[in-house]
């Protein structure tokens, strides 16, 4: 789990950095919309990272919802983590819910995938249409 830990915090320090450079070289030389591309890449590495190591890596969220390290659980009677969508809840039979991920996180990631799709859509159209990319 460490190894894995690092390996996103790395990832999560590099990468950017490295998209936003290009992105803002690219943006000088008047390309936009691969340079919009890179800049929501970078965007959703950084909000994918955070809420990946904030909201549900570094939560001991088993012991937040009441469960000791021995089944059966004390309060929450069953809880779920995922990494895609970020899902960190803690359920209850009687309907209960918590989420320790904010409502804004995964909607946040999605949109910013959208947007380098929708640049890089429109980035290889320009490039066919005009023999270049603008």
């Amino acid at each position: 789990m460490l190894t894995f830990i690092a390996t996103v915090i790395l990832v999560a320090l590099f990468a950017p950095v490295v998209l936003v450079g290009h992105g803002v070289t690219l943006w000088r030389r008047g390309s936009r919309r691969p340079a919009a591309a890179l800049f929501s890449t970078a965007a959703s590495v950084l909000v994918y990272a955070t809420g990946l190591l904030w909201f549900v890596a570094f939560v001991d969220f088993a012991k937040m919802c009441g469960h000791e390290a021995v089944r059966p659980p004390r309060d929450a009677d069953w809880f779920e983590q995922s990494s895609f969508p970020l899902t960190a809840t803690c359920h209850w039979n009687d309907g209960r819910s918590y989420s320790f991920v904010p409502p804004f996180a995964n909607p946040l990631i999605y949109a910013c995938i959208a947007i380098t799709a929708l640049c890089i859509a429109l980035a290889i159209r320009d490039h066919h249409r005009n023999g270049r990319t603008p």
